[in-house]
């Protein structure tokens, strides 16, 4: 019964802390609650009539500009897995030829991973310019980041008698890699990868509407005011229908490779 009341007692303090915060946010911001819920239904109204009906009249450019965009997610994962890889033998806990540049990639890996994709692609922009070669490096950076700390936790996590089995047997660091923390690390490094790359399709969305490439590139022209009236949004909303699609796709497509692999 204590448990309970124990349990009960933390729960209302949460909500009481939950409560205030949200007060003081209200307060801060300046938020009008009546106004916001008087001018509900004017709101949806003109949503819809912005938005809809939706206008497919360039779906086949569309189609093959989401094509772009699946593909340089894609291929983003995979090339940050690879260099990825590489950096977590360094940052891992786990005895390692690149211990002298532990720091150095720990650093590195930690800038990347914590910079937003917008902020890169917006850095890179005068380096490489518009188009599809900037978003895919950009996905590459972002994905690396990412990886990195997700492979070394997995590296961490490997069963040491097998690696203190293969060096008792006079085997080299890289037998052990490939003979030890690849078998063991392979599921966890796949389905790392697979969720990078559903980020990527979600983030390359935003990358390209700033620096040029894919589905986000046609999102920004419609929303450039090239269209006359509410064609542009009704098209943008089109591009918003198919990146939702995808995104479900990818993410029961790579639900069901976890399922089997892990």
């Amino acid at each position: 019964m204590k448990y309970f009341t124990r349990k009960r007692f933390s729960l209302g303090m949460y909500a009481g802390v939950i409560l205030v915060l949200m007060t003081l946010c209200t307060w801060r911001l300046e938020i009008d609650w009546g106004l916001i819920l008087t001018n509900f239904q004017v709101s949806v109204i003109r949503f819809t009539k912005t938005y809809l009906p939706l206008d497919l009249s360039q779906w086949s450019q569309q189609l093959y500009q989401l094509w772009i965009t699946v593909v340089i997610s894609i291929a983003g994962a995979f090339v940050g897995m690879v260099l990825a890889f590489f950096s977590s033998l360094a940052i891992s806990s786990r005895p390692s030829r690149f211990r002298a540049l532990k720091y150095v990639v720990r650093a590195f890996a930690s800038l990347t991973r914590n910079i937003p994709e917008a902020v890169w692609a917006v850095l890179l922009l005068p380096l490489l310019w518009y188009g599809d070669f900037l978003g895919f490096i950009v996905l590459c950076i972002i994905s690396y980041g990412f990886l990195t700390r997700s492979f070394a936790d997995s590296i961490d996590e490997t069963n040491a008698s097998c690696m203190e089995a293969l060096e008792a047997t006079g085997a080299g660091y890289w037998q052990i890699v490939v003979h030890a923390i690849l078998p063991e690390t392979m599921p966890s490094l796949i389905s790392w990868t697979l969720y990078a790359a559903e980020n990527n399709i979600r983030s390359a969305t935003v990358v390209g509407m700033l620096a040029g490439g894919g589905i986000g590139y046609l999102m920004s022209i419609y929303q450039g005011g090239l269209y006359v009236g509410y064609t542009g949004y009704q098209l943008m909303a089109s591009c918003i229908l198919l990146i939702i699609i995808t995104v479900i796709i990818t993410d029961q497509i790579s639900s069901q490779i976890r399922k089997r692999i892990m």
